[in-house]
């Protein structure tokens, strides 16, 4: 991708459309230092499960993007919830509910997984 700043409300909104209409229900943010990568996962008795990758992007243009799911995960955190909540303007339902789950390897390397 570019080294343009990727607008984060466009980009939610497409991912969270994407995974709606396609029956995803993992998004797994996978991040070090340099590259931010992700991957779409399915895990159902009914549509079968499936792993896709979606996007890898340099962390300087996703800063937007991360942000604004830190953001959510923060608040969420603060109200004593393991659900966080991402409103933006171009989704259908107006916000997007979503757990987390973060898990650090060391050396610069985390995983964000969101089940949506």
């Amino acid at each position: 991708m570019s080294k343009e700043k990727i607008d984060s409300a466009a980009f939610l909104s497409s991912l969270f459309h994407y995974v709606h209409d396609f029956n995803y229900n993992h998004i797994v943010f996978e991040a070090n230092r340099y590259r931010v990568s992700v991957t779409l996962a399915r895990k159902s008795a009914v549509y079968g499960n499936a792993d896709m990758f979606y996007v890898s992007v340099d962390t300087k243009a996703f800063a937007g993007v991360m942000s604004a799911i830190n953001s959510a995960i923060e608040i969420a955190e603060l109200e004593g919830s393991r659900q966080a909540v991402i409103k933006t303007p171009h989704l259908e339902r107006d916000e997007q509910i979503f757990q987390f789950r973060l898990r650090e390897f060391g050396n610069g390397k985390y995983s964000l997984d969101l089940s949506v």
